[in-house]
């Protein structure tokens, strides 16, 4: 019998995980896309314009005063996400009925995608500057951009790692950011509101029965879309992101949470945020003597940022207590 296992070109594993990532990751999308502006390979560098100059009504003195405009610029770095390799077992070629490859490929695309989606939520709320000794320092989103939740005490799922009882999140949330980012000068089209599960229900909970007639109106749920609300076109993730109650700071993905940490939403314009997309690779092993057998893994080279050094065009909703 011959085996099943064979060689994977790269193009299919590169269109294979892109095409995964986008369909699972809407937000991925939603954004600017900065790859080719990738520096050797890894860091990505975003031109931040000084002050602009004032303007004088009616000028009786001069010469003018003279000023050179100070440009700076904020950068981040492509992260490698690889998955830990899988041993495909020589007998298991010969023997299983079903296209086990296939399996274990789907399997690792599918880590690979989870991973970073939920990292690209947490690039576009933490970021890193250039300092003066050549290295760089970390910044978050301002606590100023952080909205709270307004809505009847509601008790956590515990499933979160969180006790007691938050704030629900309403949707005069949604129009606080919608004034926000509005006095913020930001593009009205092209919001977006990534909800957390939880966090989506109590805000429908919070709808009128007409409201809620509008938002289910507006769903395109092919597109990821669970509806509009104050001009955000509102998508839904089962995490999306947590912030420590003492530091207001956001907390990594993967890290397990405290009970008094709160959990929160992302709203963003679409040319505030950035992406960049690096290599894509499959490592495969056919034959491994040592192993008796063929070995697995990949690796997507991805990250981002808000692209403006005073975070306008960001936002969160972060659960009170």
């Amino acid at each position: 019998m011959a085996r099943q296992n064979a060689k994977v070109p790269q193009e299919f594993w590169s269109s294979y995980i892109v095409e995964k990532l986008r369909k699972d990751n809407p937000h991925i999308n939603l954004c600017y896309d900065e790859s080719q502006f990738v520096k050797g390979g890894a860091v990505v560098y975003i031109p931040q314009a000084g002050t602009s100059p004032g303007v004088v009504k009616n000028r009786d003195t001069f010469p003018a005063a003279v000023s050179k405009r100070k440009d700076s610029a904020i950068l981040y770095a492509l992260d490698d996400f690889s998955t830990n390799p899988t041993h495909m077992p020589w007998a298991e070629g010969m023997e299983i009925s079903y296209d086990k490859m296939d399996s274990v490929l789907r399997d690792h695309v599918a880590t690979l995608s989870e991973a970073v989606g939920d990292e690209m939520i947490y690039n576009w709320v933490r970021g890193f500057k250039p300092t003066t000794s050549g290295g760089t320092t970390a910044e978050f989103l301002p606590v100023s951009r952080q909205i709270a939740t307004s809505g009847a005490a509601t008790a956590v799922n515990p499933d979160d790692g969180q006790t007691g009882t938050r704030k629900a999140l309403h949707y005069k949330d949604l129009q606080k950011a919608q004034a926000k980012m509005n006095k913020d000068g930001v593009p009205k089209l092209n919001r977006y509101a990534m909800l957390e599960s939880n966090m989506l229900q109590e805000f429908i909970d919070s709808l009128s029965s007409n409201q809620m007639a509008a938002f289910q109106a507006s769903a395109d749920l092919k597109n990821g879309v669970v509806g509009t609300f104050a001009g955000f076109t509102i998508l839904e993730r089962s995490s999306v992101l947590a912030f420590n109650a003492t530091t207001n700071e956001p907390i990594v993905p993967g890290q397990a949470l405290s009970g008094t940490d709160n959990l929160g939403c992302l709203l963003w314009q679409k040319d505030c945020v950035t992406k960049a997309e690096g290599d894509i690779e499959l490592f495969q092993e056919l034959g491994n003597p040592i192993y008796y057998g063929d070995i697995y893994s990949g690796i997507v080279k991805m990250g981002g940022r808000c692209r403006r050094e005073d975070w306008k065009g960001v936002l969160a909703i972060v659960q009170k207590a």
